[in-house]
């Protein structure tokens, strides 16, 4: 339930900020008969603006800065894969000495 407020109060808050950054908007909106109007016209710009925000994340994803610093944060997130998967196989392996080692002090303490 933590994750859906999180996204909840992130949505809102991103709401809030694009009412409040266009003046359009609101104009249109404080002249609207009822809230079912006023939510009509909040989707109209969402639409019309999503498809510009859209293409401009879309232009920044794919620019090359941003896949060479992708490119990177693959290489250093696959060295830490590495790096933690030689940890655990190193515990791993600890583990299965002192489990075999109580089964033996178990298997003695029953006179076997």
């Amino acid at each position: 339930m933590k994750k859906f407020s999180l996204i909840l109060g992130t949505l809102g808050g991103a709401m809030a900020g694009y009412i409040l950054s266009n003046e359009k908007l609101r104009k249109d909106m404080a002249e609207a008969p009822n809230a079912e109007a006023m939510a009509k016209m909040l989707g109209q710009h969402m639409a019309k603006d999503g498809k510009k925000v859209a293409k401009e994340v879309k232009g920044f994803v794919e620019s090359d800065d941003v896949q060479k610093n992708l490119k990177k944060a693959k290489a250093f997130a696959s060295k830490k894969l590495g790096v933690a998967q030689k940890e655990l196989e190193k515990y791993a392996k600890k583990g299965v000495k002192e489990a075999k080692r109580y089964a033996k002090k178990g298997m003695k303490g029953m006179g076997m």
